[in-house]
């Protein structure tokens, strides 16, 4: 039977377990010392893990892995040293769905269900449980104080307010929290990316297993005119935990900075409502309104900085592209600095930062 355990935000709250019901879906609170026991599907909070969909070679998972995280360095502001990546299906345009997040943040999240007795079968963002939809729909749901979204190319979990300004006049569905714990149980039996991979991973315990794994290694160095290209393989696994070494800043898809503090989500959240408090929704309603101008321009990333301007990342097809949405912000009264580009199979990524005209 599946079920999910729900870590929360702040020490302060409780997980919780939905599980099946007789009459459907039960979500409750478990107590300071109770033992959940069983086998459960780990739900994250989603500001804790960003998720992007990255043009990937083909070949093994772990191959896949160390491409992503070549990219991620290049993606992320604060660099990428620290995370845990994880790479899941491929959308309608062939692009791999990838999620990163603070290694020790999952490492934390997994001995948390570990001291409540939970075996954890997989684990994703709560967001990446939201089902798609069959109209193409953008799917919103409630989880505590923050919102998940998802749509085809769209994954994140953010404050309402800027999950507002994203999703703008799309098309979307809210799923009120009457039905969310049915829908989230059925997406956990196929989650979209599971954490668990690389030094995650399940492993099989046992002497015998172990004894008959040497034996078996032991006569492939003997026999094996493959010798050469198993040590190549083992470089290979080598240079992608080096790359995952260097891997180390918290994801947060809106507030980067917060890798540097402790308690990053709390920090993110304060950092967000103090965008808001400062005119924020404003500057970031005329920049998307910027965006949404030019035909095929998605926007992946918004983050509000310290500075009061927004850093923020978007992808399109054709080079003239860029030409226009900085003809549109120029005319809305905005100056945009370009502080990189970056090319993805058939799209091209560009790092801006915006602020409005003096």
């Amino acid at each position: 039977m599946t079920r999910l355990l729900f870590l929360p935000d702040g020490p302060d709250e409780a997980p919780e377990i939905v599980e099946a019901g007789a009459h459907g879906p039960v979500r409750r609170k478990l107590l300071p010392s109770e033992q959940a026991g069983g086998s459960a599907m780990l739900v994250l909070p989603g500001a804790r893990a960003v998720s992007r969909w990255l043009d990937l070679p083909g070949g093994s998972l772990a191959q896949a892995r160390a491409a992503a995280a070549f990219q991620v360095g290049d993606a992320v502001a604060t660099g990428a040293e620290g995370l845990h990546l994880a790479v899941g299906e491929r959308d309608a345009e062939g692009r791999a769905l990838v999620v990163w997040i603070d290694r020790e943040v999952l490492r934390s999240a997994l001995e948390t269900a570990r001291a409540r007795g939970v075996e954890v079968t997989g684990a994703a963002p709560d967001y990446l449980f939201l089902p798609d939809d069959a109209e193409g729909r953008t799917v919103l749901a409630a989880f505590g104080e923050r919102l998940g979204v998802r749509a085809e190319g769209l994954a994140f979990g953010v404050e309402p307010e800027l999950a507002s300004i994203v999703v703008g006049d799309r098309p979307h569905r809210y799923i009120p929290a009457s039905e969310l714990d049915a829908w989230l149980l059925a997406s956990a039996t196929r989650p979209a990316v599971d954490l668990l991979q690389g030094q995650f991973a399940p492993r099989t315990q046992g002497p015998v297993l172990r004894w008959k794994r040497l034996a078996v290694l032991a006569a492939v160095v003997v026999v094996s005119p493959l010798v050469l290209l198993l040590a190549q393989v083992a470089k290979d696994g080598l240079a992608a935990r080096a790359l995952e070494a260097r891997n180390r800043t918290l994801a947060v898809r809106l507030v980067p900075q917060a890798a540097r503090y402790g308690d990053p989500a709390r920090f993110a959240v304060g950092r967000l409502q103090a965008r808001t408090r400062l005119g924020f929704g404003d500057l970031a309603a005329g920049y998307v309104d910027a965006v949404r101008s030019v035909s095929g321009m998605r926007l992946d990333t918004l983050v509000h900085g310290q500075d009061g301007a927004i850093r923020s990342s978007v992808s399109y097809v054709n080079y003239s592209d860029m030409d226009q949405l900085r003809r549109a912000l120029k005319s809305g009264g905005f100056d945009v600095v370009e502080q990189g580009t970056l090319t993805e199979g058939q799209r091209v990524t560009s790092d801006l930062i915006i602020r409005r005209r003096p």
